[in-house]
């Protein structure tokens, strides 16, 4: 997983299954993300481990 900072949220992309969602605060960021791959997958939130990734843009 991979987030970054745009227009004031966390922007978490899952490349993988190539969606994004966004989170207004840092603390909210993992339970998120896990609840958007939960709900693409048809899986139990409670299966999937997250690991956010946070990289300066590239210039």
């Amino acid at each position: 997983m991979q987030a970054w900072t745009e227009s004031g949220s966390f922007v978490l992309y899952v490349p993988e299954i190539e969606a994004l969602t966004r989170a207004t605060r840092l603390s909210d960021a993992e339970s998120v993300a896990r609840d958007l791959i939960a709900d693409l997958l048809g899986l139990e939130p409670s299966m999937i481990g997250v690991r956010l990734t946070f990289r300066r843009p590239r210039r």
